[in-house]
């Protein structure tokens, strides 16, 4: 059992590490810096509004469903305070 695990490791180990077989071309095409602009303009676009929406919600409404738990929550503990 452990010669089998050890076999595996090492094969696993050879894969990762060999660039045998793998030759590696940098991308030309125009295409490829377009979409990964894209990508990355989709990814920082992502992270600042979470950064916003964390910070600032901005739920005022008084019909929004916070309100209705929040008010739930004050009216049962002035009940049982």
């Amino acid at each position: 059992m452990i010669s089998l695990l050890l076999t595996l490791v090492q094969k696993g180990s050879d894969f990762s590490t060999s660039s045998k077989g793998r030759e590696y071309l940098p991308p030309d095409s125009p295409l490829y810096y377009i979409v990964l602009i894209g990508a990355s303009i989709i990814v920082l676009a992502t992270i600042i509004l979470t950064i916003k929406w964390f910070i600032c919600p901005g739920e005022k409404s008084d019909d929004h469903i916070k309100r209705k738990i929040l008010d739930t929550d004050s009216t049962e503990s002035q009940h049982n305070g």
